[in-house]
């Protein structure tokens, strides 16, 4: 048995699976990930739903900053399980998008061994529920271009990967100078990543 958080893993093929990125095996947590990625969307849509009284459209951002691969990243740092992930030699580090991608998968495999109520307690347990009022990186870098009045663009550079589970690598030029490139699962979350680094260097 394996004890992550507070919750203890009775399944170990199911655990190592959950763990273990495509390119180490075909035995990867890919159709876990999709399970984990619908079940968590629903509780925390169900959670918020409950907690607040709160109209659609803040319902809808308050879910996205919860599930987003930054917010699940930093679920995965809390934990410290970067040593149980196992890669193949062609990925060099656990990205934001492989750190998501666990949690789902965990939260698959709670579900298939408890059910949802013990999904729900880990979720408690680890996530931040708070509804803030967020702007994120990408609008955040959207309102310093306009103040210092520069021209940019988040360009796609190419895409990687089998068409269900496809990787977005954006550049972001800045008066026509490249400054932060990023991939993410989504074109949306790495042109986050992109504007997040920009902020950093500019």
């Amino acid at each position: 048995m394996n004890k992550i958080g507070n919750y203890t893993f009775t399944n170990s093929d199911l655990l190592n699976m959950a763990l273990t990125h495509s390119s180490y095996s075909e035995n990867n947590y890919e159709r876990l990930e999709f399970l984990g990625d619908s079940i968590l969307d629903f509780l925390i849509a169900d959670i918020l739903y409950k907690d607040n009284k709160l109209k659609e459209a803040k319902l809808t951002r308050a879910r996205a900053n919860i599930v987003s691969e930054e917010a699940l990243s930093v679920v995965f740092d809390t934990l410290n399980i970067s040593d149980m992930v196992k890669l193949g030699k062609s990925c060099t580090n656990i990205t934001r998008a492989i750190k998501a991608d666990v949690i789902e998968s965990l939260i698959a495999v709670i579900y298939l061994e408890s059910g949802l109520n013990a999904c729900v307690k880990f979720i408690n347990d680890n996530f931040d529920l708070k509804v803030k009022d967020y702007k994120d990186y990408k609008t955040q870098f959207q309102e310093y271009a306009q103040k210092n009045k520069l021209k940019y663009e988040y360009k796609l550079i190419k895409t990687e990967g089998p068409a269900h589970n496809l990787l977005f690598y954006i550049e972001l030029v800045v008066n026509n100078v490249p400054v932060s490139n990023a991939c993410a699962k989504s074109k949306v979350e790495a042109e986050k990543e992109c504007a997040r680094l920009a902020l950093i260097k500019l």
